[in-house]
């Protein structure tokens, strides 16, 4: 019964640590953009469909930027980093939403798509990698969050101990 009790102690320890790494939930005033696909092969033509939510405009504007390939230098670049002359409009669905599809051609490098309603009070950006997608700033393109697989691994291996010690135990006494 003991070891029982130091099973469910443990387990109970792996999953207030795992708790307490999970990230807050925050509220947050960005307006979203994302590209079916997140990337590309190679540079070249390519189609994409892209989706928005949380905006308050009713007509949302999207267009290509050619000269940045990254976050980093989207926001340095600004509007002037995008092709104004290949910009289409997508309407508002009524509840924050657009969807449009959109054929560019992207560079070897990559490039962002710029959304922003007409009179530029809200804006967005979404970048397409290519052969893996671009992360957003400050953020690693690891696809995991380590500290979280570290306190599962942690946890496995102990409750792995807690048996292993438990069957020792029993096969000295029969």
């Amino acid at each position: 019964m003991k070891k029982v009790k130091l099973l469910i102690a443990a387990l109970g320890v792996a999953l207030v640590a795992s708790l307490a790494l999970a990230p807050a939930a925050q509220a947050q005033d960005v307006r979203t953009v994302m590209a079916d696909p997140m990337f590309v092969d190679a540079g070249g033509e390519a189609t994409f469909t892209i989706t928005g939510a949380d905006w308050v405009g009713d007509a949302i504007a999207v267009l290509p930027c050619y000269s940045v390939a990254d976050y980093a230098a989207a926001a340095a670049g600004g509007a002037d980093a995008c092709d104004l002359a290949n910009l289409t409009i997508a309407p508002n669905a009524g509840d924050g939403t657009f969807s449009v599809e959109v054929t560019y051609d992207v560079p070897a490098e990559g490039m962002c798509i710029g959304a922003g309603t007409l009179d530029q009070t809200e804006v967005g950006t979404f970048c397409i990698g290519i052969g893996a997608p671009v992360p957003p700033p400050g953020q690693p393109n690891t696809g995991a969050e380590s500290g979280m697989i570290a306190v599962i691994g942690i946890a496995v291996l102990a409750a792995g101990a807690l048996v292993v010690g438990m069957t020792r135990r029993r096969a000295f006494v029969s």
